[in-house]
C-alpha cells in the first residue's frame, strides 16, 4: 500500500505544471481576464432605462434587448447611487422631461417593451460595420489598486462618421442602495471612447481603460464585490451614405474575476493535495478495517484463588498471529516461564498462568505479539483481585485499546 501511494505522489508531482512568470507589466499585475464575446445580433436592441424616484423598478430578462438602468434621483433621495452619468446621458441626447427609456438611444414616453424593441430596430444598422478582437480584464496598479482595462483589436469594415462614439458601461447585476431600493443593471459607470479609426480597411490596436479613480468614484470596488457586474460596449454614429444614427455594434458581457481566468494549471496542485488526501485518508480506513479484522481478542478469568491460577482464552482474528511473551505488572509475578506460540487466523488458543502468589490489588497483564502484516502490538488485560469479586464475577473485562510498540508498522 505504502508502494502505491508513493507512486500516485510522484505521478502528481511530474504532472505539476512548472510556476508560471506573473502578468507583470509596467507595474501592472493582470488579476482576471475573459475573452471578448462575440457581437450581439443587429435584432438585439441596448434598452436604457431611466428609473422613477418612487418606483417601482421592474426588469424583465429578454433575449431581444439587453437592458439597462439609469438612477437620477440621489440629491432628491439622499440616495447614495451615482447620478452624475445619468444626467449627462439626459442632457448630451436632449432628451424632454418624461422620457422614461432609450431604445437604441431613441427616446420613448411610457411605452411598452414590445414597442420599444421595434423603435430600436430601425434604429440598428443591418451590416457588419466593425468587429473587435480582444480582451476584458481586471488589473493591479502599482498601488495595488483594480482597474478595468479592454485591450482591443478594431477592425473597421465600412466608412463611420466623424460622431460615431463608443460608450462602455459598467452595471451592477443587482444594486442596493442604502435605502434598500433595488435595481437591476444599474450603470454605475459610464465612459465614452473615440481612439478609434472611422476609416473602412483600418485597425486600430488600443486599451480603453476604465481607471481606478473613475471606478472609486462610482462606488465600485472591485476588490470588496468582485462578483455581479456586467460591461456593456456600444457603438452608435453613421454609415457613410446613411444620415441615421444608428446602433453600428454591442457587446454585453459579465465582467471576469478570477475564476474566469483560472487555468488547469491553477488547479492542479488543490487537486493534487486533494487526491492526496483523498488516497491518504482511504488508505487509513482500510488499515483501521483490516487491524479491526486482524487483531485478536483476549479474554481472562480466575480458575482458582488459592493457588491464584488464571485461565485466558486467545482468540486470533483473520491474520495469523505470533504470541510471544506475557508479563505482569509487581507485584503479582509468573510462576514458572511463559511459551511462545503461532496461532493461524480465525483459531481460539487457551492457556492458564499461574502466579507466585495472591496478592491484594487487581492483576495487570501484557502480552506480546505479533500480527501478520499490522506488525508487533502489545495487549493489555486487567484481572480484577480475586478476593474482593464475588463467585458470579470471575471473569475480567478486557481492555480494548491496544497500544502498539512501534508506531509505524511495515506494511508490504
Amino acid at each position: 500500500m505504502r508502494n502505491h501511494q508513493t507512486l500516485i505522489v510522484v505521478a502528481f508531482l511530474l504532472l505539476l505544471p512548472s510556476i508560471s512568470a506573473s502578468n507583470e507589466q509596467q507595474g501592472i499585475d493582470l488579476v482576471a481576464s475573459s475573452p471578448l464575446s462575440q457581437q450581439l445580433d443587429s435584432d438585439v436592441v441596448l434598452c436604457e432605462k431611466f428609473l422613477p424616484q418612487q418606483g417601482p423598478y421592474p426588469y424583465s430578462e429578454s433575449t431581444d434587448m439587453v437592458q439597462l438602468s439609469w438612477w437620477s434621483w440621489s440629491d432628491e433621495t439622499n440616495s447614495n447611487w451615482p447620478d452624475d452619468d445619468a444626467h449627462a446621458r439626459f442632457g448630451e441626447l436632449s432628451l424632454q422631461n418624461g422620457t422614461t427609456a432609450l431604445y437604441n438611444e431613441e427616446a420613448v414616453q411610457n411605452q411598452d417593451a414590445a414597442e420599444g424593441i421595434l423603435l430600436g430596430r430601425q434604429h440598428a444598422t443591418t451590416q457588419t460595420a466593425l468587429t473587435l478582437d480582444g480582451s476584458v480584464e481586471i488589473a493591479s496598479d502599482e498601488n495595488r489598486q483594480w482597474f478595468v482595462r479592454i485591450p482591443v483589436e478594431m477592425s473597421t469594415l465600412v466608412n463611420l462618421s466623424n460622431n460615431t462614439i463608443l460608450y462602455i458601461f459598467l452595471s451592477e447585476d443587482i444594486a442596493t442602495d442604502q435605502h434598500q431600493r433595488t435595481a437591476h443593471h444599474l450603470i454605475r459607470d459610464m465612459q465614452p471612447e473615440i481612439r478609434f479609426s472611422n476609416q473602412a480597411g483600418n485597425k486600430t490596436n488600443t486599451t480603453w481603460v476604465l481607471s481606478s479613480e473613475h471606478l472609486t468614484a462610482a462606488g465600485i470596488d472591485l476588490q470588496e464585490n468582485p462578483y455581479g457586474w456586467h460591461i456593456t460596449l456600444a457603438f452608435f454614429g453613421e454609415i457613410e451614405g446613411d444620415s441615421t444614427n444608428r446602433l453600428l455594434a454591442l457587446y454585453h458581457q459579465p465582467l471576469p474575476n478570477r475564476w474566469h481566468s483560472s487555468t488547469t494549471g491553477d488547479f492542479a496542485l488543490p487537486l493534487f493535495l486533494l487526491v492526496l488526501s483523498a488516497v491518504l485518508a482511504s488508505s487509513a480506513v482500510l488499515n483501521a478495517m483490516k487491524r479491526e479484522k486482524g487483531m485478536p481478542k483476549l479474554n481472562a478469568s480466575w480458575k482458582t484463588i488459592h493457588p491464584p491460577v488464571a485461565h485466558f482464552s486467545f482468540e486470533s482474528g483473520s491474520l495469523p498471529v505470533h504470541l510471544k511473551s506475557c508479563e505482569t505488572e509487581l507485584p503479582w509475578g509468573i510462576k514458572g516461564g511463559f511459551k511462545a506460540k503461532r496461532i493461524p487466523s480465525n483459531t481460539t488458543h487457551e492457556f492458564i498462568l499461574r502466579f507466585r502468589e495472591l496478592q491484594p490489588c487487581d492483576c495487570q497483564v501484557s502480552l506480546a505479539l505479533e500480527v501478520e502484516e499490522l506488525g508487533s502490538w502489545t495487549q493489555y488485560l486487567r484481572l480484577v483481585d480475586p478476593e474482593v469479586i464475588s463467585e458470579n464475577e470471575k471473569r475480567s473485562v478486557e481492555i480494548n485499546n491496544l497500544q502498539g510498540e512501534i508506531g509505524e508498522h511495515d506494511e508490504s
